[in-house]
This record gives structure tokens, C-alpha cells and sequence, in this order.
């Protein structure tokens, strides 16, 4: 299962950031076997505004890795979101739009069939 985790800086928890950003980066490389994907979120002027991590793992492994995540012990974000992720692209199946596409239609064709029917 993937997890999506988004992190948003409170005030001054950008530049606070860099006073334990090695610590934040050996925790990271230390858990690296549950990081799918990283990196950080940024204003369209390059400012960084956040985290974005996609993760592997259960949502208590994920609530783990991220309860212990320097930057959430030092208390610098001031919103944090977490959802599960179920990836499209890329996939294993590289036919899988094509079939998700399918699937769609035949969907829509009968719903519409019986919504046309009912009136």
C-alpha cells in the first residue's frame, strides 16, 4: 500500500528546518526502505512551503515512521495530511489506462443505459 503524506511548514518552520536538516536526512536514509518517493513542496518563487513524501507501508507503519520524523518532533509543520495512494502511473501493467478506459466507458454506457431507461 502506498500512503501520501503532506507536510506544510508553520511559520518560520521552513528556516528552522536547517538547523536539523542532517538529522532529518539520516532519519530519512535510515527509512529509505519505506520511501516510495520525496522531496519538498515549493512556492512557484522556489520558497519551500512543505514535504511531500509518498510512502510504503501500512497506515501504522506510516504513522510510526512520521510520529518519529525530526521535523514533526520539532514541531514545524502546521498542517499535515495523510491518505492512501493507489498509483495509476506508472504501473506495472503498462496497459492499465487502457483497461481503467474501458472499464470507464462500459460504466458510463450502462449507467447511462438505465438513467435513459428510467425517464
Amino acid at each position: 500500500m502506498l500512503t501520501v503524506v503532506r507536510c506544510l511548514y508553520r511559520p518560520g518552520g521552513a528556516d528552522a528546518r536547517l538547523s536539523i536538516r542532517d538529522v532529518h536526512l539520516e532519519y530519512m536514509i535510515a527509512n529509505r526502505n519505506s520511501l516510495e518517493q520525496g522531496g519538498a513542496l515549493m512556492d512557484e518563487d522556489g520558497t519551500v512551503k512543505g514535504m511531500f513524501l509518498i510512502l510504503r507501508g501500512n497506515r501504522a507503519e506510516v504513522d510510526s515512521l512520521m510520529a518519529n520524523e525530526p521535523y514533526t518532533r520539532a514541531g514545524l509543520f502546521e498542517a499535515t495530511t495523510i491518505e492512501c495512494f493507489d498509483r495509476f502511473v506508472p504501473h506495472a501493467d503498462p496497459r492499465f489506462l487502457e483497461k481503467l478506459l474501458i472499464a470507464a466507458r462500459e460504466w458510463i454506457a450502462m449507467n447511462l443505459r438505465n438513467t435513459c431507461s428510467r425517464v
